[in-house]
């Protein structure tokens, strides 16, 4: 296992917070069971009430904490892994880390997906940035930004800025933030055409 991967899932499983890259920009996180370090998060990241997304490595992780029905199965084989975020019903969760529903991706990013895997825990996965603040690309300002108030931060050095995940809500069946994956495509992948 990369050291790098293997020092980010040592820091998680003790309760740590980490700065991490995703495929869209760099994510800060913890794993999904510790609350106190979702609440930290929202200290350091000064976003009180933004949902946060979740990442998971499967579909079976996912089970433990949503209700995965027929259509989000569907989206998650179409688009996951991938930039698409679902938001189904949450079980299994406490109220301090989201409400009645949860909104979840599996990552296309290489080093977030293997973090996950070896953590065999949901991760909260919010970009790394202060609320209102653009995504950050780099992990020189990743430092400069979170260097003292998180507990390792895995160098990946410049990221590609791209677009972010677009979340779809499969209860509402709407398109919650516009990103990557098109309303069309969503519609397509439900209707079952390719």
């Amino acid at each position: 296992m990369n050291p790098k991967i293997k020092t980010a899932v040592f820091v998680l499983k003790k309760n740590g917070i980490i700065v991490y890259p995703t495929e869209t920009s760099y994510g800060i996180g913890c794993k999904i069971s510790d609350v106190n370090s979702v609440k930290k998060i929202r200290e350091i990241k000064n976003d009180r009430k933004k949902p946060f997304i979740v990442l998971v490595s499967d579909k079976k992780m996912a089970e433990g904490i949503a209700e995965i029905s027929g259509e989000a199965e569907k989206l998650m084989e179409k688009f996951m892994p991938g930039a698409l975020t679902i938001v189904v019903p949450s079980k299994n969760v406490s109220e301090k880390v989201c409400g009645k529903t949860i909104a979840l991706r599996i990552s296309s990013n290489e080093i977030a997906n293997e973090i996950v895997k070896e953590l065999n825990e949901p991760l909260i996965s919010t970009s790394a940035n202060l609320s209102g603040e653009k995504p950050i690309y780099s992990f020189k300002k990743a430092v400069k930004v979170f260097g003292k108030k998180v507990d390792f931060i895995l160098n990946t050095g410049e990221l590609e800025e791209t677009e972010p995940s677009t979340i779809y809500s499969v209860a509402e069946k709407k398109v919650l933030r516009k990103g990557k994956i098109s309303e069309k495509e969503i519609e397509k992948a439900l209707e079952g055409k390719n």
